[in-house]
């Protein structure tokens, strides 16, 4: 799983919606929805319930939520730590 589709995958579990998600992470909608099918089939299950009027998590993508949250912030925090310390690094 790639860093920008765990990001698709963690807004949607948050925003709960295609649209704003699309919307926030300045994506197609048609984008959106094609990260989580291919996540869905690495998967092997559903993460997503979806009818025309909802959107909710299921038990499978619970748990993927569960496990990303804390890895995903975590790359966050040491990239941020990083960059205050590239004007220290040599050029080449």
């Amino acid at each position: 799983m790639e860093l920008r589709e765990i990001e698709i995958f963690l807004t949607l579990a948050e925003e709960l919606h295609f649209g704003r998600t699309a919307e926030r992470l300045h994506v197609s909608v048609s984008r959106v929805s094609q990260s989580i099918r291919k996540q869905e089939r690495a998967v092997g299950a559903p993460l997503f319930a979806r009818t025309s009027r909802k959107v909710e998590l299921t038990a499978v993508g619970e748990v993927l939520r569960t496990g990303l949250r804390p890895a995903y912030e975590g790359i966050g925090t040491a990239v941020a730590a990083a960059r205050p310390r590239r004007d220290a690094w040599p050029a080449r």
